[in-house]
């Protein structure tokens, strides 16, 4: 699969193309290309047996990004990405990068690799359970956005809420969800204790996901409030985690939860080592918890 610029396509961006070639008759694609056209306020993505749709998309990034890699990524988890949805992606990770200059959201800065760690790490959900329904779900700790917003932009049938406790980031998702045009996701600030007591949120969600980096006895404690009954609780960790898991036991235990499976897998294209850790609800959390702030992480239930 490759990427070209598509010369006989009108262009109203001055300088792009030679208005001299506009006439000239041009090969047709190859099967595996990916054709960017250009428009009057965007460029159009033709994906092999599509037609382009106008997507915001900078002049600077035309001929860039090689998208052969997040496609064969999407195609292993057997995900179909549609070219709204590809431009959705690229204008995401082009307001990530522009924002990253000013603020620290990510490390990971280059193309290839927010494809492979923030992209198709983000939705390999997949693996666990089946996303194309109607799921209330929570991505606590979202930090710029991950998994909450690749999970949106491919399964539109979640109803998502994006919490974290830096207002910044959420001021930045909040610009991302209007210029995705993204509905049925919300940002809220807030810390996980203090939206844990409150009756709008407690064991109100039937899944509840986190990327973050946290002992899984203390991410139990601040998720596990927040699910329902016969809901999960699934936490993206890496490499070998059934002595983190064993040692949690007592505690999830205690938060109303049981351990209902470990998925262990590699990222699409890559030789990095993933783990989800699935977590069901089978009673109701016990009044008290999560408690106050550093609690959970310094003395962890035993």
């Amino acid at each position: 699969m490759g990427i070209k610029f598509d010369e006989n396509c009108s262009n109203q961006n001055e300088g792009m193309v030679n208005p001299g070639e506009s006439d000239k008759t041009s090969n047709p694609p190859e099967e595996d290309e990916i054709i960017l056209k250009s428009g009057g306020d965007g460029f159009k993505i033709s994906a092999p047996g599509q037609t382009g749709k106008i997507v915001k998309f900078t002049e600077r990034a035309l001929g860039k990004y090689q998208l052969e890699k997040f496609y064969k990524g999407l195609e292993q988890l057997g995900i179909t990405c549609s070219e709204t949805q590809m431009g959705q992606f690229l204008t995401f990770y082009e307001m990530l990068i522009e924002k990253n200059k000013v603020m620290n959201l990510t490390s990971i800065t280059e193309w290839e690799d927010a494809v492979e760690k923030h992209f198709l790490d983000s939705l390999s959900l997949i693996k666990c359970m089946d996303l194309n329904k109607k799921i209330r779900v929570l991505d606590l700790g979202t930090g710029a956005g991950f998994p909450g917003i690749p999970l949106k932009i491919v399964f539109p049938e979640l109803e998502l809420v994006l919490v974290d406790s830096l207002n910044k980031r959420i001021l930045f998702i909040k610009d991302v969800l209007e210029e995705l045009q993204l509905d049925g996701i919300t940002a809220v600030h807030g810390r996980a204790e203090d939206l844990a007591v409150k009756k709008e949120y407690r064991e109100k969600f039937g899944l509840c996901v986190s990327r973050a980096v946290a002992n899984l006895s203390a991410l139990a404690e601040y998720c596990l409030p927040f699910v329902k009954i016969g809901g999960n609780f699934i936490s993206y960790k890496s490499g070998e985690i059934e002595e983190e898991a064993a040692q949690a036991k007592k505690a999830i235990s205690v938060l109303g939860g049981t351990v209902s499976k470990i998925e262990k897998f590699t990222l699409p294209g890559t030789d990095v080592s993933r783990a989800f850790i699935q977590i069901e609800k089978k009673k109701k959390t016990p009044k008290g918890y999560p408690r106050k702030a550093g609690t959970p992480s310094r003395h962890p239930i035993q």
